[in-house]
């Protein structure tokens, strides 16, 4: 039986070849139809699939639905720059990741990627989509131009790797703000995922691949069975897919990961002593180096003295020029010392036996994808075709993270283990907890050596030699042999789409839609150390049988007895119990869950019935939407306690977020078919949305846009473009849980400052009832306040401007270019402050109208704050983002006399501007992203395939600009705010300036490091598919041909360099077979 789908005329044998094929329709037309009742028809063979040749299946009047409008055109011109890309295209190599392969596109950053997912605990596996670097909270994902069901419990964030490879047509990505088209968060623009429709037949498609050194194995198999019945007039189509992408331990790269070896890292190799005000001597003050651990901890303990008195008096502690020496804790619990020169200013040093950090973890998380969808419609009349869209995935995902470590220098001499920076130093009754001189673990030789070296430091302090007054030590232990942190994922998605669509009349459809997602997501954290277990364990004591027990079991108190406690050994790597680990560690667990109720029904109508303007009739679209979204966050009540090694785990149950919208379009073709006016449109759309509490206070909100479109002559078309768009804050930004913290606060309200701010800030202190004589100095203890969610929050909103041209010459058919300028501007950016600055940016304001003063509770009478919360600190509305850059996109395809076919394609970014402004003290002053790791100036991808008969041969071709090092503030004069001081940094003070103005200075360092940049990235990959008969096509290919490697130190799995490969050079083959 031969496969068929009515979208493109062609089996899914040809279009299972992919990058082969290169898809002529997305390389012809700067946006698709999409409409999927449109079948793309090449007539002349020309390579250009457009509406003159497109009029099978085609709806009502051969109107086609483009990305970034409801509104039927008679033609594939859109108003907004739309990026096509055709499945075929961009499932061309072998990383079974569709996020990943849209990473890859030049408009898109890797925010969340394959490799950088683990930076979070629960957050491994994810893909979500961050257009123009401007945050994943600002990418609206659709799926058939419908929303999409978040991957994340309180917002709104899609996993695209929920998204069936086998049912994916192409995919459109929309520039420029799209919330009067879409709704909230279409900020940045949107990414719409267009499914296939009216698949018939059966067919089979598989794929394996690994890496040249034999790792990352990845390997998909997918099965689609569909029928048309009732003549066509009806279809259903089950696919399943199931995709596994293998973990890639830091071991097995360890020239990346610094696994055993050591990391790479810049070190301060410069004495600095001759910077100068300029911070430059023009010798760079850091160097690249390979092999560095940490001095300081070990994997099997480190006992760090206090290097105070010099070698004189601590000859065991100090060497001859006043360095630490560290004394390390062997495998065979024997203590030694190890004398290592630091790099100044930090505790790295090349060699010894210090921790690498890097042995433990992943590089790749192990991925298991199951996704099953069922599509299917059927035409009951030309009024009345309802369809269903339903799916089910389950993304089974494992990483793992650096394990616990103990910081033992929090508990002063004498010591206390300590973990993680939470510093559990102490019991309930504030006493240390000691790693004893008496612990029966210790060696003899240790223990008279620890004794030795504490001994000396108390001679420093004044007291006699053997005073016997140390009782015992603290270590800094690296624990690998407590066990890696595991994250295992289970994260189910349940998506349904219930609606029905018809002509009401010759140039009139409806569509009306019901819209049902669910997720849920099951976290397993293991290894997860506690501290009160610990401290129970590291009590080790002999009891009157001379066995090894916990001390809260033989001492006087038989409340705190534990029958489970086993005592630790944490001498030497490799010593601990594996019963004693399994004691002291724990299971964190989060139950995640969300749901989202969408229903959505427009109207598209024109006015060909009543008049018609000079270039045709007025359309127009009218429709509502009704959305709300619910979350929630369990975890288990030993995580949310707070007293483990990982962050602790909150409770998150908001309220539900319902949110009512009225939309519409209209559309003026004002001229068409004239000289100098080959076309003539303008367009508009505008939404309302009324948010409900859930929401915090976005209230009534506005989106709206305004388009242009200009033809003088076939070969070129220009267009333009204005949105305002809006953000909603997300549950999560309002109700994530609120603890109590005490903070002493700044008060501009005291009357010694209440005049040495602006004129304002008397009046705002008066207006907030703070009485005259008001003495904060009177308070001298600390204040409480919240920090979580903020319920006060209001929307986001860009402003986003778009000019371009297409050219499409007739003199060289097949030949498309598109040029597209875009500019956008996110203002009351939601992010959050500190307690301080919220106080004096509420009262330094115009006025108490500001979101700084919503997060203050009212104040006492006497002018005090409030004693149960001050303020809350978290979230606020205040910053501001900026993008602007132009976008290429050159096409060009030809079929030769044989049949040949040439296809080519290069899309490209120049990024023009990047900035954020995030100083809530100083909101004018930018903080330019450009050209930082992870946002290069430019960025391209070069696709080109030739096809000869059966055979295809293809060739991909993806660059990354140079990125700075050490950030754009230190190699460039930027802006930034005058000192108080009125001296310009950096300069021999002339020019002054005046305080709080913005002023250019110097380059913060401009000889931090002897390269400034992360050099050039070229990644290239070839393809060879072959059509071996009309039913079974082969595929082989290879990825990261010349085995570019991560620049320098990075690691190809942190946030920004997530932008960089670290597998190295891939294999892969493929096939898929028809029935």
């Amino acid at each position: 039986m031969r496969t068929t789908f009515a979208t493109n005329g062609k089996g899914r044998l040809l279009a299972g070849a992919g990058f082969a094929a290169l898809s002529m329709a997305a390389f012809a037309s700067p946006a698709l139809a999409q409409d999927a009742d449109a079948e793309c028809i090449d007539a002349d063979d020309n390579g250009v699939c457009d509406a003159d040749e497109t009029t099978e299946a085609a709806p009502a009047g051969g109107m086609i639905v483009v990305s970034g409008s409801r509104i039927a055109r008679p033609n594939l011109d859109s108003p907004v720059p739309v990026t096509s890309v055709d499945a075929g295209e961009l499932l061309n190599d072998g990383a079974l990741s569709l996020g990943d392969a849209l990473n890859d596109l030049p408009s898109l950053r890797s925010t969340f990627s394959t490799s950088n997912s683990q930076r979070f605990i629960g957050t491994t596996g994810l893909n979500i989509l961050d257009l123009r670097g401007l945050g994943t909270s600002r990418t609206l994902t659709l799926v058939n131009s419908r929303r999409h069901i978040t991957a994340s419990a309180g917002d709104f964030q899609v996993d695209v790797n929920t998204i069936p490879f086998e049912l994916l047509e192409r995919v459109d990505v929309v520039t420029g703000g799209s919330s009067a088209v879409y709704g909230s968060d279409a900020i940045a623009g949107v990414v719409n995922f267009i499914l296939k429709r009216d698949f018939d037949g059966f067919e089979v498609s598989g794929q394996a691949g690994t890496s040249e050194r034999g790792d990352n194995g990845r390997y998909s198999i997918s099965a689609a069975l569909g029928k048309n019945f009732a003549d066509g007039r009806g279809n259903i189509a089950v696919v399943g897919e199931y995709s596994q992408i293998a973990r890639v331990l830091n071991t097995q790269r360890p020239e990346i990961s610094g696994a055993f070896i050591g990391f790479e890292g810049f070190v301060r190799t410069d004495d600095l002593t001759d910077e100068g005000i300029t911070n430059s001597d023009g010798i760079p003050d850091l160097s690249l180096q390979k092999g560095l651990k940490l001095d300081f901890i070990s994997d099997g303990a480190t006992l760090s003295p206090f290097c105070i008195f010099g070698a004189a008096v601590q000859p065991l502690s100090c060497d001859a020029d006043g360095n630490g020496i560290q004394y390390r804790f062997g495998p065979d619990g024997r203590l030694f010392g190890e004398d290592n020169q630091n790099f100044p200013g930090t505790s790295n040093v090349v060699g010894g036996t210090g921790s690498d950090f890097g042995t433990v973890g992943t590089l790749i998380p192990n991925i298991e994808r199951y996704n099953f969808n069922v599509l299917a419609h059927f035409d009951v009349s030309e009024a009345f075709r309802p369809y269903v869209e339903l799916k089910y995935a389950r993304i089974e995902a494992k990483g793992s993270g650096t394990p616990s470590f103990i910081n033992g220098i929090c508990g002063g001499l004498g010591g206390a283990v300590g973990l993680g920076g939470r510093n559990p130093c102490y019991d309930a009754d504030n006493t240390p907890v000691f790693l004893s001189f008496d612990n029966p673990f210790l060696s003899q030789q240790a223990r008279e050596l620890a004794e030795a070296i504490q001994d000396e430091l108390l001679v420093g302090f004044g007291f006699p030699a053997n005073s016997g007054a140390a009782t015992g030590f603290t270590v800094n232990r690296n624990n690998n042999d407590f066990g890696p942190r595991n994250d295992e994922l289970k994260r189910q998605t349940y998506r349904a789409v219930i609606g029905v669509e018809g002509d009401i009349s010759s140039n009139t459809r409806y569509d009306l839609s019901f819209n049902y997602g669910r997720f849920t997501s099951d976290l397993r954290a293991t290894n997860n150390l506690v501290f009160s277990r610990l401290r129970n364990a590291v009590d080790a004591r002999l009891d009157g049988a001379g066995n090894i027990v916990c001390g809260i079991n033989i001492d006087a108190d038989t409340t705190n007895d534990d029958a489970a406690c086993v005592p630790i050994n944490l001498f030497g790597e490799g010593a601990p119990d594996p019963a004693a680990v399994a004691y002291i560690n724990s299971i964190a667990e989060l139950n995640d869950k969300a749901e989202q109720y969408n229903v959505l029904g427009y109207i598209n109508t024109d006015s060909s019935g009543l008049f018609e303007l000079p270039g045709g009739p007025i359309r127009a679209v009218a429709g509502f939407e009704y959305r709300k979204e619910t979350a929630s966050q369990v975890p288990d009540e030993l995580s949310a306690s707070g007293v483990t090694f990982f962050n602790a785990f909150d409770g998150f149950f908001p309220p539900a977020l319902e949110v009512i919208e009225a939309f519409g379009e209209l559309e003026f073709p004002l001229l068409a078919n004239l000289p100098f006016a080959e076309e003539l449109t303008i367009s508009g759309a505008g939404r309302v949305s009324d948010y409900n509490s859930g929401a915090g206070q976005t209230g009534t909100v506005y989106a709206y846009n305004g388009n242009l479109i200009y033809s003088p002559v076939p070969d070129i078309r220009f267009r333009a473009n204005y949105s305002r768009a809006v953000r909603a804050p997300t549950l999560s930004d309002l109700f994530a849980a609120q603890t109590q913290n005490f903070v002493f606060l700044t008060d501009p309200c005291d009357d010694d400052t209440i005049n040495q701010g602006p004129s304002s800030r008397l009046t705002n202190c008066r207006a907030d009832g703070v009485p005259v004589g008001y003495d904060a100095d009177a308070i001298t203890s600390s204040s409480a306040i919240l920090q979580g969610g903020n319920e006060r929050l209001e929307a986001e909103t860009s402003d986003s401007y778009t000019i371009g041209v297409v050219v499409e010459p007739s003199f060289v058919p097949g030949l498309t270019l598109s040029v597209d300028y875009y500019d956008i501007t996110v203002e009351s950016v939601i992010a959050t402050v500190g307690a301080n600055s919220i106080l004096a940016n509420c009262y330094d304001a115009t006025d108490l109208n500001n979101s700084f003063c919503r997060q203050i509770n009212p104040r006492n009478p006497d002018g005090t704050f409030n004693t149960s919360a001050a303020l809350i600190t978290g979230p606020v509305n205040f910053a501001r983002l900026e993008a602007e850059g132009i976008d290429f996109d050159l096409r060009y395809s030809k079929t030769f006399d044989n049949d040949d076919r040439l296809s080519l394609r290069l899309i490209a970014t120049h990024v023009l501007k990047r900035t954020n402004f995030l100083d809530v003290d100083n909101p004018d002053v930018p903080n330019v992203v450009r050209g930082e790791l992870g946002d290069p100036e430019w960025a391209a991808n070069f696709n080109a395939s030739y096809r000869r008969g059966d055979v295809t041969l293809a060739y991909s071709m993806r660059f990354l600009d140079k990125q700075y090092i050490s950030g754009y503030e230190a190699n460039n004069p930027f802006t930034a705010a005058c000192p108080t001081n009125g001296i310009i940094p950096r300069t021999e003070g002339l020019p002054t300036c005046t305080p709080g103005d913005l002023i250019t200075v110097p380059a913060t360092n401009p000889d931090a490091t002897a390269e400034i940049f992360y050099g050039e990235r070229f990644y290239h990959a070839l393809r060879m598919d072959w059509n071996v008969n009309n039913e079974f096509l082969f595929y082989a290919g290879v990825d990261n041909l010349t085995n570019a490697q991560p620049p320098l130190q990075l690691t190809g799995s942190g946030g920004g360099s997530g932008i960089y490969d670290n597998i190295g050079r891939y294999f892969y083959a493929g096939f898929t077979a028809e029935f």
